[in-house]
């Protein structure tokens, strides 16, 4: 099977509320999925959830603009405001967005989560403060002067990271979590239960992943990327690893990734072989002596050709490569 067959069948769309930077499945109902479009501002993906007496939104987007839409699209297909707001971890692409909710919504995370938001989160705002706008333009500069297709595929989704970072800079206000929690948290409502799990130091220093047992459906944010390369080098693989052998022990029938499209079960164990053949890739590398350098070197394996942010297959190697030299060097 490859991995453009794994999708799952026959889940419907919804044209109640348009945006350009989200599409939204219906995975149940109540439950929607928020895709994060390609040239849109929300950059991950979000979810939507109704309670029955409550709304939940997982994850807020990259800036208030998008959130703005999120924010709009879960009163609409729930029928009332929304009530609850996930962080499921501090990355700016997936808070950014908290402004756009009022301050009766309660923002909810790990305790670990809000401190980072506090800490790497503002350390974050001010690296792009100073850096963003002179990257955007240098990376339109290179796609306005390239006629090399394949660059230019490398180089839009890089673009289309730093526009609503620019956008959102600004005007920006983080809201931080009000409500924070350790190790597992559930709602209950009258239609269905939800629950956050969480995990230390997985695609981040914390990750919460939301699970809707009635409807076996999971949101992963980072902890799965589908279609994608994903971005390890904040977190710890094996981590990610144990996170997604947790989830297939839950038998889920839909899976909602950080990025990318909307999957199945399968989609757990693509992530894990990837991560298993960078590991193999470095320790090849390492028995032949390469240098860090000379990684560079390595192709995309043949599977992960497609996937997008191709930019992290050479981050990924080298900071599993810097792990693998620690160990070895304790050892």
């Amino acid at each position: 099977m490859t991995n453009d067959n794994l999708k799952p069948a026959n889940l419907p769309t919804t044209n109640l509320f348009t945006s350009r930077h989200f599409h939204l499945e219906q995975l149940a109902e109540g439950v929607f999925a928020a895709i994060n479009a390609e040239e849109g501002w929300a950059i991950c993906n979000a979810g939507i959830i109704d309670l029955g007496d409550r709304t939940i939104v997982y994850d807020a987007f990259s800036c208030p603009q998008a959130a703005n839409d999120l924010r709009e699209a879960a009163k609409s297909l729930t029928g009332r405001p929304v009530r609850m707001l996930i962080n499921s971890h501090y990355h700016n692409d997936h808070i950014w967005g908290n402004q756009a909710f009022s301050a009766e919504v309660n923002i909810i995370s790990t305790g670990k989560t809000r401190q980072l938001i506090i800490t790497e989160g503002a350390a974050e705002i001010k690296w792009y403060g100073e850096k963003a706008q002179k990257r955007l333009e240098t990376l339109e500069t290179q796609y306005a002067e390239t006629n090399d297709e394949a660059v230019r595929q490398e180089l839009k989704p890089a673009i289309y990271d730093y526009q609503p970072i620019v956008a959102a800079l600004p005007i920006l206000q983080v809201r931080l979590p009000n409500l924070t929690f350790t190790g597992e948290l559930v709602f209950n409502g009258p239609k269905r239960s939800a629950r956050l799990l969480s995990y230390d130091n997985a695609h981040c220093g914390s990750d919460t992943i939301l699970y809707l047992p009635e409807d076996g459906i999971v949101f992963m944010e980072d902890t799965l990327f589908i279609n994608c390369h994903p971005y390890l080098a904040d977190g710890d693989p094996v981590v990610i690893q144990r996170v997604l052998a947790d989830v297939k022990v839950l038998q889920p029938s839909i899976l909602v990734p950080g990025h990318g499209p909307v999957g199945t079960i399968e989609h757990l164990d693509v992530l894990d072989g990837y991560i298993n053949n960078l590991n193999t890739s470095v320790e090849d590398a390492i028995i032949l002596g390469l240098t860090e350098v000379e990684l560079d070197n390595i192709p995309i394996p043949r599977p992960y050709q497609q996937f997008l942010f191709r930019m992290f297959f050479a981050t990924n190697l080298k900071f599993v490569y810097q792990r693998q030299m620690k160990a070895r060097n304790h050892t």
